[in-house]
Parts: structure tokens; sequence; C-alpha cells
């Protein structure tokens, strides 16, 4: 019976233990409870690197660098956030190619960035040998990424002039349709739609080949469309489809140099029936 009334006991003893070991560990949590909801507010560049492309006309041009803020639960918050930069070591761009305006920004409250500015005086800026400006996040009244930097290309660009295209070109195309790399000479000519040029045997596996290229007038961002079909100047022809035109993927998937007068080219091979898949890539260097 002693026996009996010892295990009993025993038995109590261990319930009210195990309720207080939990309750201290409830306690324990709750003193020390965890908020994965949100992160720190950081402040970094929007763009980790960019070309910046300044018409050489003699102007000075202000250029706009975005700083945002990332982090806490990604909305506007209701206090300023007060940033420092500053040029980082890495830059290559001196002095004399541009002038930081000031090194203090604020991010105001229901903002998400301020833009930083630089002065380029355009005329300084060297179009065959472009200097990289590094702009380094020093401080904010929150924190700061880790990714602290941006790095911007300072690209000078030259006023149009399509005669300045005409000549003779190396040509290095690629052509995922048929699979092959080829090298030749080629020639460009003034088009006859506006701004168009003329390229003649870029295409080095077809001979007489045409690619007829339209040339948007902003140098700062050159773009370049295709009107091929239009003025039936064709590649090759095609045994069943007849003749193969270039086509425009996006004018932003081709662009020129308005001072090298060199053209990047992409676009696809079409006929009546329809479009090839796959895409030509050609490089043109003036000689």
């Amino acid at each position: 019976m002693k026996k009996l009334k010892l295990i009993k006991r025993f038995i109590a003893v261990a319930i009210v233990g195990s309720a207080m070991t939990l309750t201290s560990c409830d306690a324990l949590l709750d003193d020390n409870e965890t908020d994965f909801g949100e992160g720190p507010i950081l402040a970094q560049f929007a763009s980790t690197s960019t070309t910046a492309n300044f018409l050489q006309d003699g102007s000075v041009t202000t250029y706009n660098i975005p700083i945002a803020i990332i982090g806490g639960d990604n909305e506007p918050i209701d206090t300023p956030v007060d940033i420092t930069i500053s040029v980082d070591p890495s830059s290559t761009a001196t002095a004399n190619e541009f002038s930081l305006d000031q090194t203090t920004y604020t991010i105001e409250p229901g903002d998400l960035s301020v833009n930083a500015q630089i002065s380029v005086p355009t005329d300084n800026l060297d179009p065959f040998d472009p200097q990289t400006l590094v702009l380094r996040i020093d401080s904010s009244s929150q924190g700061v990424s880790e990714s602290n930097t941006t790095s911007i290309v300072l690209q000078a660009v030259c006023p149009l002039d399509l005669n300045n295209f005409v000549g003779s070109y190396t040509a290095v195309t690629s052509n995922s349709v048929v699979d092959y790399t080829s090298t030749s000479n080629a020639t460009i000519e003034l088009g006859p739609a506006p701004n168009s040029l003329l390229i003649t045997d870029s295409e080095g596996q077809y001979a007489n080949s045409k690619v007829l290229v339209v040339l948007n007038t902003d140098v700062v961002d050159p773009t370049i469309t295709y009107a091929s079909e239009e003025y039936d100047e064709i590649i090759r022809v095609h045994p069943t489809y007849g003749g193969v035109w270039a086509t425009t993927l996006s004018p932003d998937d081709s662009s020129y140099n308005s001072c090298d007068f060199s053209l990047s080219l992409e676009y696809k091979w079409c006929v009546g029936a329809g479009c090839f898949g796959g895409t030509v890539v050609t490089s043109l260097t003036k000689n």
C-alpha cells in the first residue's frame, strides 16, 4: 500500500514539473519573439552599371542617377532618408569630364527614390576612349546596401550625318537559322527611304545580299529598323518561298555609332509566308 502511494506522488510531481517546464518555455518564447515579416531599410543605386550617351555639341548636360530605398515592406516610409555619396577611387573619369553637383540627398517621406546629379561638359569627352565614373553611397540615415556603388560609362556621341556611313565595311555575321558565321567585305550606300542605308554583301554566304536599314535620328539612344520588304531589297531567293528579307525584331535590338559609323544589326529572315526561326546578328566596322 505504501508503495502505491509513492507511485501516485511521483506521477503528481512529474505532471506539475512538466506544466512548470511548459510555462517557462512559453514565457521564454514570448520574451524573445522574432518578427520575420520586415527587413532593414537600405539605400542603394537603382542600377549597378549603365552607359550614358552625351551628344558632343558643346553643352554642359545634367545627368540623373537614381538612388532608391529597398527593404522594409517595400513601401514608402513616413520619415526622410538622408544619404551621402562620393566618387569612388576606382573611377577613371576625371573632374574634367564631370562634376558631382552635390554629395547629400534626401528621399522625402512618401517617396522611394531621389536623383543624384552630375554635370557633364560634352566637349571634354572622348568618343573613342570613354571613361567610367563610379559613385559610392557612404552613409544613410536608415542603412546602406552591400551593393553600394554604381558605374556610369560617359560615352560621347556625334551629330548624325548619314553620308559618313557610306563606304566599305568588314561584316561579321552569325546566323542561327542555318548555323554559320561569315566574314565578308560589305558596302554601304544611301538608301531610298528617309534616313536609310542600303547594305550589300553583309551576309557573306549569299552574293549580292541586300539589307535596308532605317536609322532613328536620336544619337543619344540610337536604334535601327528594317525596310527591306517595302523596297524589295532581298538577302537571297529561297527555292520554295521566293525572296528572303530582313525584318525588325525590336528597334532596340539594332544600333549604330554616329562617331565611328559602326552598326550592330539583329534581325529575322522573313518571306511572304512568314518568318524563319532564329536570328541573324551582324557587326559592321568601317574600313
